[in-house]
């Protein structure tokens, strides 16, 4: 090889070199951009997850609230069946009472002659008396019942209506939770592409640089006035080529045409 064929590999050296050091501090850059990026979707990821913690915490305690009203539900129901239950018995006992007491039941005048002629006349009118008495008895505990029932009635329609609004809240933040879970997985992702990426660049990097080196050596030791031998032609041909791979894998195009 003469000098003039040396001379133009030295220029092609130099810009090998050149083209080498631009390209790290490209590469420098978009390391430091996705370290950042990557700083940034960690903090992203760390507020969705509490912001999902805090919401399962509150989905427990309102399905702790929503247990507590379903079983006063179910006691109040309960206690309302037992009410009706009562009500229906009650109503059935002052049936067979009055049928008792009409069949059993004279005319007033006999009533007041059993009174002066017939003690057993007059057992029989106190007997009506007394079963009339008790249907009363039984028709204000009917009315007690009723009214009980009424005020049930309305705590019931209150307490089903506290229950519908937290089984609304409760969609609403399983709907809210199930969406920071898709942003959440989405954010991994991005997050494990980034690291990839990252990874890849950090290599190329590495890769440039030991290109670089060998690069500056051969061109210190020219500067130095020292011959450029076949060994280190040779070198910059394998550099030239190493180059051109390198840049070939990382999907960049490279001219080294003087």
């Amino acid at each position: 090889m003469d000098n003039a064929e040396k001379e133009i590999l030295l220029i092609k050296l130099n810009k090998i070199n050149s083209i080498l050091e631009e390209r790290i501090s490209i590469v420098v850059i978009e390391i430091e951009n996705q370290k950042q990026l990557i700083e940034n979707d960690k903090y992203q990821l760390r507020s969705l997850t509490e912001q999902i913690v805090r919401n399962e915490e509150e989905t427990i305690e309102l399905g702790k609230e929503k247990d507590s009203i379903l079983e006063k539900l179910a006691s109040m129901e309960s206690q309302m069946k037992d009410f009706q239950m009562e009500i229906i018995s009650n109503k059935n006992e002052i049936e067979h009472l009055i049928q008792q007491i009409e069949a059993q039941k004279p005319n007033e005048t006999l009533n007041i002659l059993n009174h002066i002629f017939n003690p057993i006349g007059a057992l029989i009118g106190d007997l009506i008396m007394s079963l009339t008495n008790n249907i009363r008895e039984l028709q204000v505990r009917i009315g007690y019942l009723v009214n009980e029932m009424n005020q049930k009635s309305q705590s019931l329609n209150e307490i089903n209506y506290k229950r519908e609004e937290i089984e609304r809240i409760l969609t609403k933040i399983e709907n809210i939770k199930k969406n920071l879970t898709f942003q959440r997985y989405d954010l991994e992702l991005k997050l494990k592409e980034l690291g990839i990426q990252k990874t890849k660049n950090e290599n190329f990097k590495l890769h440039l640089e030991l290109l670089k080196s060998k690069c500056q050596l051969l061109i210190d030791d020219t500067n130095q006035g020292k011959e450029l031998l076949d060994m280190g032609i040779n070198l910059v041909l394998e550099i030239e080529e190493n180059v051109k791979s390198l840049f070939s894998s990382n999907g960049l195009s490279l001219s080294l045409s003087l």
